[in-house]
């Protein structure tokens, strides 16, 4: 159900497009290999993760979505749009060579006119979308974003362990603006007069220093170093008008953000960095003054619509607990689909299924369409795709086994991704992996913490691996 508050001011444009990152991941080979397919379409619990993010969006009654991606991925993307059963005005757009996210977004501006909500493709989320617009519908901010704890790993899978690094994030609790934000990877913070902060109970053993005028500005600002950026962003229009003029910023998360936040609480450097011109300029071009009222934007304020006092704000909406995580890394890929099977309503093996005797298949896992379990397998916290082939006595752990894999007799898969067509022999023994699509693994292999590029065969002859071209 849709809130009301989600229908348009303007009948002839929509009050949010959203724009759906749906771009190369190097952290996810080989998953997303050339023989396998494109990140925004594999599979959590059976369903391309693109599939989480669209309905996601229309459930809070945003409509007109643009899924953005490269030459090599458009027409698989494209098939499934055209097969996606929603009801969302859906368009794929392939752009140029882009190096981060602002980028991608850059080509897309002159066909945007309205607010734009910026959403990853391998995003999970149990928050309503309209308590988040909500807060950038009765604030305005520039900038909303959404920050999340991150969930405790389910164990993960393959053959690399999640990279935890976090962000260091000040948040006003009256307000929840976002008053401060250190990337402790990467520290350019500038000499000035600051307050020694030392974060405790977390994974950070280094004293972080926030400037005294920001703690006397902000005095009720809770500093926390558990916090991830979920990568969703609401930007009002100007901001995309700001991102065209400077090519400087590459990426919302590394560029865009830290700097607007930088600049609310320090009015030259929001002079200087041009972003106050960017907002007169749009906000000189709003005739709609009841618009202004409505949102708040004409009372106690400057005729251009800007206080002058306090002209930009960022905005975070804090995700504590629930389910809100990202399929950035393999092992938190493998963790989604962990924590996705678990809250599914639907069956856990499909009804085309063949399960032989004494074959086990646990509550937290699912069987897809078509698949064939041979006797004596057993199944817990996995999923297996749809027209896959199981051998006999075959122990899946933990896993995700995709589409059309087909694996013989007396096999153990623990914490492994096996991508879609890959074969693996009898009595092979498959713990932490990551199998690419089409491979081929011999019999009575043992491997542990491999990945193995798609296309490629590897036998137990010395541990032999061969490139199929």
């Amino acid at each position: 159900m849709f809130s009301a508050t989600a229908t348009s001011l303007d009948s002839r444009e929509p009050e949010f497009k959203a724009v759906v990152l749906a771009l190369p991941d190097d952290n996810m080979y080989p998953l997303t290999e050339r023989q396998s397919m494109p990140k925004a379409l594999l599979p959590i619990a059976n369903k391309p993760m693109l599939w989480y993010v669209l309905q996601w969006l229309e459930q809070g009654g945003i409509i007109d979505i643009k899924v953005v991606t490269t030459r090599e991925a458009e027409s698989e993307i494209l098939n499934y749009i055209e097969v996606y059963k929603g009801i969302s005005n859906v368009t794929v757009k392939c752009v140029n060579e882009a190096h981060g996210t602002a980028d991608a977004l850059r080509q897309l501006a002159p066909q945007i006119k309205s607010d734009v909500i910026v959403v990853p493709c391998d995003l999970i989320i149990d928050v309503p979308t309209t308590q988040f617009l909500d807060i950038f519908r009765m604030r305005r901010p520039a900038i909303a974003a959404v920050f999340f704890e991150t969930m405790r790993s389910e164990g993960g899978g393959g053959s690399t362990k999640a990279d935890n690094s976090l962000p260091i994030v000040g948040i006003d609790q009256p307000s929840s603006r976002l008053v401060f934000i250190h990337d402790i990877e990467n520290d350019d913070t500038k000499e000035s007069a600051r307050m020694p902060v030392m974060l405790k109970a977390t994974r950070i053993k280094e004293e972080i220093e926030i400037p005294m005028d920001l703690v006397r500005k902000f005095p009720s600002m809770a500093v926390s170093g558990k916090m991830q950026d979920s990568h969703v962003y609401v930007l009002q229009r100007w901001v995309l008008d700001y991102i065209l003029a400077n090519l400087e910023i590459t990426s919302l998360q590394a560029d865009l953000l830290p700097l607007f936040v930088s600049a609310q609480c320090n009015s030259g450097l929001c002079e200087e960095k041009g972003i106050l011109k960017h907002m007169r300029a749009y906000k000189g071009r709003r005739v709609d003054k009841d618009t202004d009222v409505r949102f708040g934007l004409a009372d106690g304020t400057a005729s251009d619509g800007i206080d002058s006092n306090d002209p930009l704000k960022v905005f975070a909406y804090v995700r504590r607990g629930g389910i809100v995580g990202r399929a950035d890394q393999i092992s938190r890929y493998c963790d989604l689909n962990s924590i996705v099977t678990k809250i599914s309503v639907g069956r856990r093996v499909d009804a085309s299924a063949k399960l032989a005797q004494q074959t086990q298949v646990g509550m937290d896992s699912m069987i897809g369409a078509s698949t064939q379990l041979d006797e004596r397998c057993l199944v817990k916290r996995s999923v297996v795709g749809a027209n896959c082939v199981i051998g006999k006595n075959v122990n899946i752990i933990n896993s995700v086994i995709m589409d059309h894999v087909t694996i013989g007799d007396g096999v153990d898969v623990v914490s492994c991704v096996v991508c879609k067509l890959a074969k693996i022999g009898n009595k092979v023994q498959l713990r932490d992996c990551e199998i690419g699509a089409t491979a081929t693994i011999s019999d009575d292999v043992n491997l542990k913490g491999v990945a193995v590029p798609g296309g490629s065969g590897f036998s137990d002859d010395e541990g032999i691996q061969t490139e199929f071209v």
